[in-house]
């Protein structure tokens, strides 16, 4: 696993904090933003949808529309599990340990 040093410097410029972030953590932070944002337009879409065609007149939406929420639930979970999985993984380094 590749790991990468970034140094951001505060207000004082002699004080430099050293954050590290794996491969991994990049990856599941992105996967995450990613799913949350098609589940977004999932849900968008299956709103549209149903202001479009809004089922029948029992109140019942059509199976497309459930179809789309049901997606759009799913991967928001998805994306809520890429955060937890990132905000799991240490990304400091003990005192004394090498990188």
């Amino acid at each position: 696993m590749l790991i990468r040093v970034v140094k951001e410097t505060t207000l004082d410029p002699s004080c430099q904090v050293g954050v590290i972030m794996s491969d991994f953590r990049i990856l599941t932070v992105t996967t995450g933003g990613t799913l949350r944002d098609i589940a977004k337009q999932a849900a968008a879409l299956a709103t549209g949808l149903q202001n479009a065609a809004p089922g029948d007149k029992a109140g019942t939406p059509n199976n497309s529309v459930a179809y789309l929420f049901a997606v759009s639930e799913s991967l928001a979970k998805s994306a809520d599990l890429c955060e937890q999985l990132a905000a799991t993984e240490t990304n400091v380094p003990k005192p004394g340990q090498s990188i």
